[in-house]
């Protein structure tokens, strides 16, 4: 989410059977069109890997913004119980 919120391209290879990284992190990247999944298997071809970075390395990135204000937001929230 840092590259996200930053702006830059950039390539992330989740664990082979990590659900989380699998499910959830590539489902929330999906939402804010970012990164480029790539596969274990497709990055020890160097070649390949290569390739992809060239390509993110160039491209402009339009991803959605990234909400800053958790932090307010729980404060509230926690407030509003007090």
């Amino acid at each position: 989410m840092e590259l996200t919120a930053s702006r830059r391209p950039f390539i992330f290879v989740p664990l082979r059977h990590h659900f989380e990284q699998n499910v959830h992190v590539r489902h929330r990247l999906a939402r804010y069109g970012a990164g480029r999944c790539m596969t274990y298997d497709d990055v020890v071809d160097r070649e390949v890997l290569a390739a992809a970075m060239a390509e993110e390395i160039q491209r402009e990135v339009g991803y959605r913004p990234v909400e800053a204000d958790g932090a307010s937001r729980a404060a509230a929230l926690l407030a509003d119980l007090l």
